[in-house]
C-alpha cells in the first residue's frame, strides 16, 4: 500500500520550568518579546498553523504574522463539533491572507457547517467519532497544500500529535517561572502513556539561553 504523505509538523510552545503553558487561571504569558518574533519568524516559513478550539474560546487570537514578510497562510482550527464563535479573529481578520480551515467530524451540524462556509471558511471532516481523527486528517491538509505545519496546540491537541507520533521537531522556550496547581495546562496533557518506552523520543539538536530564557530545539529521533 502507498504511504500516505503528511506535513512536516513542528510543535513550537512555551513553557515555565514546571511544564505549564498557561496557569490555572488561564494565564499564557509567557513569552518576552524576542521569543514572540521568533514564533512569527516560524510562522512566516510554514503553509499552515494549527491550534485547538480551546486556544480560540480563551484567547481569540488573530495568528497573524508582525515583524517579517510573508506570503500568509492557513490558519487551521480542530474544532469537533464546530462550536467557536463564527465572528472569531481567526475567521474574520483578514481571510484573504489568512484563509481559515476548520477541521471537524463526519457528524458535524450541516447548518453550522454553512454558516461557516458562508463567511470563506474552508470546513475539512476527519473522523467519524466524537473526536477529529488527527492520524487522518494529516493527509488531507497535505493535498490541500499543506506540506510545513506549525502546532500552536493546547495540551489536549498537542497529545493527540504525541500520541500517534506526528511531530517531527519540537521548539521549546522555557520561561523563568513556576506556577504549579494540577489543573494549570501542561504542554501535553491526554491520557499519557503507561511506559517511557511507549512516548516518541526526540533528539536535541541545538540549546539557547538568554535572559534567564531556555531554548530547546529537537527532531523526531529516527531509529
Amino acid at each position: 500500500m502507498k504511504e500516505k504523505h503528511k506535513p512536516y509538523i513542528i510543535l513550537s510552545a512555551a513553557m515555565t520550568i514546571d511544564g505549564k503553558i498557561a496557569s490555572k487561571g488561564g494565564d499564557p504569558n509567557l513569552s518576552d518579546e524576542e521569543d514572540w518574533k521568533e514564533v512569527h519568524k516560524l510562522r512566516s516559513q510554514v503553509d499552515g498553523v494549527m491550534v485547538g478550539k480551546n486556544t480560540i474560546l480563551k484567547d481569540n487570537p488573530k495568528l497573524h504574522i508582525k515583524f517579517y514578510k510573508h506570503r500568509g497562510y492557513y490558519r487551521i482550527v480542530v474544532d469537533s463539533h464546530l462550536s467557536i464563535p463564527i465572528d472569531s479573529n481567526i475567521i474574520t481578520f483578514q481571510p484573504l491572507i489568512y484563509p481559515t480551515i476548520i477541521c471537524t467530524t463526519e457528524n458535524a451540524s450541516m447548518d453550522k457547517i454553512k454558516n461557516f462556509e458562508s463567511k470563506g471558511v474552508k470546513i475539512v471532516k476527519s473522523g467519524k467519532g466524537e473526536r477529529v481523527d488527527i492520524s487522518r486528517l494529516m493527509p488531507i491538509l497535505y493535498e490541500l497544500g499543506i506540506q510545513n505545519l506549525l502546532l500552536e496546540g493546547g495540551g489536549t491537541l498537542n497529545w493527540s500529535f504525541i500520541k500517534h507520533n506526528l511531530v517531527d521537531e519540537i521548539r521549546l522556550t522555557i520561561a523563568p517561572w513556576m506556577v504549579g496547581g494540577k489543573n494549570a495546562t501542561n504542554l501535553v496533557e491526554g491520557t499519557g502513556f503507561e511506559t517511557m518506552a511507549e512516548g516518541p523520543k526526540f533528539k536535541l539538536i541545538e540549546v539557547l539561553s538568554r535572559d534567564n530564557y531556555v531554548v530547546l530545539k529537537y527532531k523526531k529521533n529516527e531509529l
